[in-house]
């Protein structure tokens, strides 16, 4: 795997700012941090809607939702490459087995995720399978702070509040923007 301060150019680069893995996997997550803020936005307003008795706006609410998480978590990629990477250097074995759980329940959540919002599932369908690998992230997120404790810049507490959903928006507004930083 290719160290995450490594120019994207290879070893040689001669870029003056040279594009690093931890650059890309910075903005990625900023991003996925913005999209999965609005997405938890749109989750309340669901609740809202369908409390009050608007069910098609519910469900539009929820519809969006579901299209944002996707594309929060694909793009939460990069980041568990490069949070991988970094508690290698404590954990080498759990650091690469907790990224490949988190890895692939990414995809299930991805694969899942478009499958509900193109309408090849139903959410009765989707939900049950969709939560396993909720929950399998979930454990990556507390996971990865645990082991990581002073090496990354988010602790237990908001692992737990991102394996509950609530707290990846903040989870990964705080690695993104140290990811960043530690580019330079």
């Amino acid at each position: 795997m290719r160290d995450v301060a490594e120019p994207i150019g290879g070893q040689g680069s001669k870029a003056k700012n040279p594009i690093t893995f931890r650059y890309v996997a910075g903005v990625a997550t900023l991003a996925s941090s913005a999209i999965a803020a609005v997405a938890l936005v749109l989750l309340v307003l669901m609740y809202l809607a369908f409390g009050l008795g608007a069910t098609s706006a519910g469900q539009m609410f929820g519809g969006i939702n579901d299209a944002l998480i996707l594309v929060a978590y694909v793009l939460a990629v990069p980041s568990v490459l490069a949070t991988g990477e970094v508690l290698r250097s404590r954990h080498p074995l759990l650091a690469v087995v907790g990224a490949l759980v988190a890895l692939v329940a990414i995809f299930a959540i991805a694969v899942m995720q478009w499958q509900l919002v193109t309408g090849a599932l139903t959410f009765e369908q989707q939900i049950g399978p969709v939560s396993i690998a909720f929950l399998a992230l979930g454990a990556w997120f507390v996971l990865s702070a645990y082991l990581g404790a002073g090496l990354l810049p988010y602790g237990v507490g908001i692992g737990v509040l991102a394996a509950l959903y609530v707290g990846y928006p903040l989870l990964a507004f705080r690695l993104g923007r140290t990811l960043l930083r530690r580019n330079h």
